[in-house]
């Protein structure tokens, strides 16, 4: 009797071999996932940077247009004189949220420049053709 009694509390559970298995998977499903869920805020905030450098280009482009001559100078006097003549919203907080990022012109283009982005490269990775379009420093400038 004491033997059929063993074989029927060896058949219940799980086998440590079949823990180890599970956890092993669910380790490399989290190696995957993690670094891109990290990855997400960076991309955000570089998507909304490359927004931003698109309504700075279009507003230089209009001021060009109707004033005949282009903005000059660096970006923070250029983004006030497009500011004091109207042709950007004195409201919005226009500034890089990108971490170590700036805007600059580069080939008739204001981009959004994350050479100094400690996860410039990891970012620029996601980004779509045309969204490349406006970032330069990151492995692909």
């Amino acid at each position: 009797m004491s033997l059929r009694n063993n074989k029927q509390n060896n058949t219940a559970g799980f086998t440590l071999m079949e823990l180890v298995i599970v956890l092993a998977i669910l380790a490399i499903i989290a190696a995957i996932l993690i670094p891109t869920f990290m990855n997400a805020t960076d991309r955000a905030r570089l998507r909304s940077d490359i927004q931003s450098a698109r309504v700075i280009h279009n507003a230089m482009e209009l001021y060009r247009a109707e004033r005949g001559r282009a903005v000059t100078g660096d970006m923070s006097a250029v983004i006030g004189h497009l500011r004091e003549a109207g042709f950007l919203d004195d409201t919005q907080n226009i500034s890089p949220q990108t971490e170590g990022a700036a805007w600059v012109v580069h080939n008739n283009r204001v981009v959004v420049n994350i050479a100094e982005s400690p996860s410039g490269q990891g970012i620029v990775a996601g980004l779509s053709d045309d969204e490349r379009l406006y970032v330069t420093g990151g492995g692909d400038g």
